[in-house]
């Protein structure tokens, strides 16, 4: 059972990340999400409840560089070893702590994935 999970993590490896939430900016070398609460759910909620009409969500250090990173041609693979060599050692294990950060953007919404096209690498 251990070698189907890392066979299923090594092949999630060739998945190329995509950023689907285009509304971000970096603020002293950090990526900062914006979100615009502009459906009429959210306008109602907004006026309930006395909120802006955005907000905005602060990525750490390393999870900056890795939404950085995400550009749509690199692989879940060559991410990992650029934040290696951007951060050293202080990222081992690199590819566990990668790839469920990875799947935590994608769960919120904020990234997609699609599969490496080997006929493109050759």
């Amino acid at each position: 059972m251990v070698n189907q999970k890392k066979e299923i993590d090594d092949n999630f490896l060739l998945f190329i990340p995509r950023k689907k939430h285009e509304n971000w900016e970096i603020r002293k070398g950090r990526v900062w999400l914006v979100f615009n609460h502009d459906k009429a759910v959210e306008k109602f909620m907004r006026w309930l409840v006395k909120k802006p009409t955005t907000s905005d969500v602060e990525l750490d250090e390393i999870g900056s560089s890795v939404w950085k990173y995400i550009d749509g041609r690199d692989t879940v693979f060559d991410i990992g070893q650029k934040l290696l060599s951007e951060h050293g050692e202080k990222m081992e294990p690199v590819y566990d702590r990668l790839i469920m950060y990875l799947r935590h953007l994608n769960k919120k919404g904020w990234i997609s994935f699609t599969k490496e096209n080997k006929s493109e690498t050759n």
